[in-house]
């Protein structure tokens, strides 16, 4: 099992592919969309899921043109992977 400090020293980049993989391979929309909106450049942009027509593909897309636009984004959001990866145990 993983522990929480084991997941500390893992570089951001493996973090986010871990837990968006996990995401993705378990079809995990909401915690996607959650992701997608705490990314600080879509704040006012990103509504409800529901309303958005958006699928898993498609918003794993638009993360990660986020994080290549803005690589500081990926560290605010590396707590959110940790967690996510933890729960998937």
């Amino acid at each position: 099992m993983i522990e929480r400090e084991d997941l500390e020293s893992v570089p951001t980049d493996r973090l986010s592919e871990q837990a968006i993989g996990f995401a993705k391979a378990n079809g995990d929309l909401d915690w996607l969309w959650s992701l997608l909106r705490s990314i600080p450049a879509t704040a006012g942009q990103v509504g409800d899921v529901e309303d958005s027509g958006m699928d898993v593909a498609r918003t794993v897309s638009a993360i990660n043109g986020y994080l290549r636009a803005d690589r500081e984004a990926a560290d605010t959001l590396r707590p959110r992977y940790i967690e996510y990866i933890l729960e998937q145990q």
